[in-house]
């Protein structure tokens, strides 16, 4: 989190300023919260979850992809802990990243997954929000004109959404062509040994409080599922999920597998994810084209 400021000078200080310019455009940009030919909100039933959930779709723009109109690539997008499936969309990340989602010459899926960590609960039966998540996939292929080669879909999220999506494409080998993540938690869960204010306290209810079950959850053991796949990382400087992602780096680089990096300036917080998202968004769309950075 972002450390508060006092105000200064006349007028209201600087945080409420800065809630009361993003109320403001909230109010303008308003009536672009709303459906429309290109954003799209949908109820897809899951039996793995008993209900249906949400999932919001962004569809590109006519004639921005080089793909036949059948055939065109498509991001899966996972939100991050404490988020939404329209958390891009709405203020005070709006107008920002809408702009950003709505420039994309893909595709976007961006599932609502509670706080479930995209993964099949050990600790909690019901709770199967990986299969959840294979259920949006299984319904992006028959709603929407998607390609269905690796090489034109990909995973990518922040936060929880991060650790969601590197793990989702580890499980699921050649499925993807490209994976992102955002300040996710890609050495996680874990035991709290690492330097003080780079630990991450495990969901014990979601993930058990058995150090055993943590391993087989963990992305990092698992790199070389990734292998063929171009991998996209945004990093924070003051994170606390730092040290786990400079573990995960040296994972790769045993594998000798690359990885296009990114590292900003800030901590583990949603305004690195708004700077972030663009970054993403070109790294998928190059990977789609078959470009290098």
């Amino acid at each position: 989190m972002s450390a508060k400021r006092k105000g200064r000078g006349v007028g209201a200080p600087r945080p409420q300023r800065r809630i009361l310019f993003a109320w403001f455009l909230a109010l303008l940009f308003a009536p672009l919260l709303t459906a429309s030919d290109r954003i799209s909100f949908h109820q897809v039933p899951s039996a793995a979850l008993g209900r249906s959930l949400p999932v919001t779709v962004i569809t590109p723009e006519a004639g921005t992809s080089a793909a036949p109109a059948r055939e065109l690539p498509v991001l899966f997008f996972l939100h991050g802990r404490g988020r939404h499936h329209r958390s891009l969309l709405e203020a005070p990340a709006a107008p920002a990243t809408r702009a950003v989602v709505l420039g994309a010459p893909f595709f976007i899926v961006l599932p609502q997954g509670e706080d479930g960590w995209y993964l099949d609960s050990p600790a909690q039966p019901g709770d199967r929000y990986h299969t959840w998540l294979e259920e949006v996939v299984a319904w992006t292929n028959r709603t929407l004109p998607v390609s269905d080669a690796a090489s034109q879909r990909g995973i990518a999220g922040w936060s929880m959404g991060g650790y969601g999506a590197v793990r989702f494409a580890q499980t699921h080998p050649g499925a993807f062509g490209f994976v992102g993540s955002v300040i996710g938690l890609l050495d996680f869960p874990r035991a709290e040994t690492l330097p003080e204010g780079q630990n991450y306290r495990v969901p014990v209810a979601r993930f058990t409080a058995d150090p055993t079950v943590w391993a087989t959850l963990n992305p990092l053991p698992a790199v070389e599922a990734l292998r063929g796949a171009r991998l996209a990382l945004v990093l924070a400087t003051r994170g606390f999920e730092r040290t786990m992602n400079e573990n995960f780096l040296a994972a790769l680089a045993a594998k000798q597998l690359a990885a296009e990096v990114h590292w900003l300036e800030g901590g583990h917080e949603f305004a690195l994810v708004e700077r972030a998202l663009p970054l993403i968004i070109d790294a998928a769309a190059r990977s789609f084209q078959n470009r290098k950075p």
